[in-house]
């Protein structure tokens, strides 16, 4: 059995880069680990040469090539990338996909091998029927081909930030769609496996599709989720998302100016200016769901969720290098305006 282990990612930063030199060191004898890389965006092609095996898409490209049930966007339709990377790579059996805010508490081996001779056609997390969450929002999104009927009973959601599909289930799928189905491929892929008998199963957490002795196995309600993290102790071989992380190259500034953000922070005052550069870091804590509109403005961003001083604490807790870096840090309000010449005079003071 060959398989692919594909971190999809928009991003080159360091984070991203130790999250896939960790999956190759410990997986990389038993599956070819791929950066599934959206290049939609601009980016420097030489940043992609740190990764020994890389794979561009494009949302733009998609659409031209017929992939058109992108009404909602590439976020409701994250599959899509799977399906030219299969059409592309017939040779896998099974492809493994992993967002870039995934991350595994102990040796990937642990779980990627709990599956090897599994031959399941899809293994994900917390798959569900309608009537376990009728009023899960993307329901209505999913639409079978114009002529055929499609009741309630008949789907399934799951969610797919790590998941495995089997070739024959990446194939299926390009078939339907091109014949109509379309929807958000959290709803998609499992209704189109159930409708065509493939199999699925759950890797952990306590749902129907749990096999009996994996409840809460490889992750649970708080360790795996939508929203961004509570602060806890980890446990060992367990998913944990979303881990919301960027790491920019070191700097030789040796202040940090620190602050937990949120999506109406005034944090853009203390950014550079035309005229001064800044002579300290900005390291940003989003405690909400923006750590995407924050990414570009901040030398470090890290997401979790929490009171300011207990994320201040786990902060440093998690970085203690940091200390080390810096001979000073000034905490922030999120609110506060002070300008660029104002923060390095302050610094400069002490």
């Amino acid at each position: 059995m060959k398989q692919v282990i594909l971190l999809l990612t928009n991003r080159t930063d360091c984070a991203v880069h130790d999250r896939y030199q960790k999956l190759v060191k410990d997986y990389g004898m038993k599956a070819d680990v791929t950066l599934l890389f959206d290049s939609s965006s601009s980016f420097d092609p030489e940043e992609l040469k740190d990764f020994d095996r890389v794979y561009t898409f494009s949302v733009q490209n998609l659409i031209e090539e017929g992939y058109d049930a992108l009404e909602e966007g590439f976020l409701g339709n994250c599959h899509y990338p799977l399906l030219k990377f299969i059409k592309d790579h017939p040779e896998y059996d099974f492809c493994w996909l992993l967002e870039d805010d995934v991350t595994f508490s102990g040796n990937w081996s642990k779980l990627f091998d709990a599956y090897f001779d599994d031959e399941t056609d899809l293994i994900t997390t917390k798959i569900r029927k309608y009537e376990d969450e009728p009023n899960w929002f993307w329901w209505k999104s999913v639409k079978a081909p114009e002529g055929e009927t499609l009741s309630p009973d008949e789907l399934y959601t799951s969610f797919n930030p790590i998941y495995r599909l089997s070739a024959k289930l990446l194939r299926c799928l390009e078939t339907e769609m091109r014949r109509g189905w379309c929807g958000h491929f959290e709803a998609l892929v499992p209704t189109v496996a159930a409708r065509h008998g493939l199999t699925m199963r759950d890797m952990g957490g306590e749902g129907r599709y749990v096999k009996p002795g994996d409840e809460n196995r490889f992750y649970t309600g708080y360790t795996h989720t939508w929203t961004p993290l509570s602060i806890q102790s980890m446990k060992p071989n367990m998913i944990y998302h979303p881990i919301k992380e960027k790491i920019s190259r070191k700097s030789d500034r040796r202040n940090c100016l620190i602050a937990v953000v949120g999506e109406h922070s005034r944090h853009q005052a203390w950014m550079n200016p035309q005229d001064v550069e800044r002579n300290y870091d900005i390291h940003l804590i989003v405690n909400d769901t923006s750590f995407g509109m924050h990414y570009d403005d901040a030398d470090f961003a890290y997401g979790k969720a929490g009171r300011p001083t207990a994320l201040l604490k786990d902060y440093l807790e998690q970085h203690p290098h940091l200390l080390d870096v810096f001979d000073y840090f000034f905490i922030i309000d999120e609110m506060t305006t002070m300008s660029v010449h104002q923060i390095n005079a302050l610094f400069d003071d002490m």
